[in-house]
């Protein structure tokens, strides 16, 4: 008796995820609805489980971020650092090289141009769009640093500038300050994270992988959350 019982179970209960199922269908499990209804719950979880992966690794990139002090923190999201006399590599806010998706290239305002505060300085984009970002100073680009949009954007610097009115020593943000930018980055990463709506609501069922943080919010709210970053 109890070894026809046990060949009677469901291999869904025999492998002890559900407690009881007797199989009425033969064992034909590729036409059972149940066999099918478990392996597309299974699924989901993987899949719901990589794209909070791809969050938690964006905050835990944030956790290890320290101070550098031989860095210039600015606005902006931009960084500076001093080459010579009033001459600095200005580059990309670690922050927000967290947040920005493997692939993704910079275009730069043209060299020998004088750049004024608030004015464009580099527009960001890659296969979700592009953000803008505004120079937190008056400077003039000396050069750009190149890099090719084939492939990674391996440098945080992008380009070599002039600060003739002795400008960005005064406008660098403190320690301080710069720990309020990082929990603020920080905070944005816990709401996404919160936020992931449930499968059946978003591409996360559409049979696209999810491998970047666009995917997961969308082009429009990426771009959005890129900018928020910029301000």
């Amino acid at each position: 008796m109890s070894n026809s019982y046990e060949k009677l179970k469901c291999i869904w209960m025999s492998s002890q995820v559900i407690e009881y199922k007797l199989c009425d269908n033969n064992f034909d499990c590729e036409n059972c609805m149940l066999d099918k209804a478990m392996r597309n719950l299974i699924s989901n979880q993987a899949e719901k489980h990589s794209t909070l992966n791809i969050v938690s690794t964006i905050s835990e990139k944030l956790c290890n971020l320290v101070y550098n002090d031989k860095t210039i923190y600015l606005t902006k999201s931009l960084i500076a650092k001093e080459i010579c006399r009033d001459t600095f590599y200005l580059g990309i806010n670690p922050i927000l090289q967290c947040f920005l998706d493997s692939e993704y290239s910079i275009e730069v305002k043209d060299s020998r141009k004088n750049i004024q505060k608030g004015e464009n300085i580099i527009n960001i984009s890659g296969v979700w769009g592009d953000i803008t970002v505004s120079s937190p100073i008056n400077l003039e680009v000396y050069d750009k640093i190149s890099n090719s949009s084939s492939t990674p954007f391996n440098s945080s610097w992008f380009a070599i500038i002039g600060d003739t009115k002795q400008t960005i020593q005064n406008n660098k943000l403190s320690k301080i300050e710069w720990h309020t930018s990082l929990n603020r980055a920080i905070k944005s990463i816990e709401e996404v994270k919160t936020n992931i709506p449930l499968i059946g609501e978003t591409m996360m069922d559409g049979g696209t992988n999810v491998e970047f943080l666009h995917q997961l919010l969308g082009n429009k709210k990426y771009v959005s959350l890129l900018s928020s970053l910029c301000l």
